[in-house]
């Protein structure tokens, strides 16, 4: 239902068609979760590409230390505000386009869904948290043996799985870019 634009007062009731109120919602939550999921895969890679990489030269005692560290600090506003928001906002853009289900950007979002909240938030969830929790227990007057072992058990496969989130979030990350720059069907 289409109303016709009145020309003498635009803010007069009948002016903004539900159409364009519409479109303003898909399109802010599109790049709101656009937002959110760039911001986390940039987290993501940034470990992979110098995090990891830095903290590999290091002695088991330094590595060990360095990292709990930095799981704990990670655990802040601004980081949860991202990583939750990306799957809030992938939600939200799930739902404003679900009455849309023919169009390109509504397959773009189920599929940047998909990728990141299987590949990326669950995947922290389930594998890399329950990791950081277990580093988390070494104490740090451990002896080099223990941290050694520590060190060898954590280190490989969180920065597999690390890789893994990655990767998904990034293709998220794209799917949602080109959701963005898809040119919306007005049916």
């Amino acid at each position: 239902m289409e109303e016709k634009p009145n020309k003498g007062n635009p803010m007069r009731l009948g002016t903004l068609r539900p159409t364009a109120l519409g479109s303003a919602v898909r399109a802010l939550t599109l790049a709101l979760a656009t937002l959110t999921t760039g911001l986390i895969a940039g987290v993501f890679y940034a470990y992979a590409v110098s995090v990891n990489l830095g903290l590999a030269a290091q002695p088991d005692a330094s590595y060990v230390a360095a990292m709990n560290a930095i799981n704990e600090k990670i655990q802040n506003p601004l980081f949860f505000l991202s990583f939750f928001g990306a799957v809030l906002f992938l939600g939200a853009s799930l739902v404003v386009y679900t009455p849309r289900p023919h169009s390109g950007r509504f397959w773009l979002v189920v599929m940047a869904s998909v990728l990141y909240v299987g590949g990326g938030f669950l995947l922290t969830i389930f594998v890399n948290v329950p990791l950081n929790e277990e580093l988390a227990r070494v104490a740090t007057g451990t002896s080099a043996g223990e941290l050694a072992r520590a060190r060898a058990e954590y280190e490989g496969p969180w920065v597999f799985w690390n890789g893994v989130r990655t990767v998904f979030s990034i293709l998220a990350f794209l799917a949602l870019v080109c959701a963005c720059l898809l040119r919306e069907d007005r049916r």
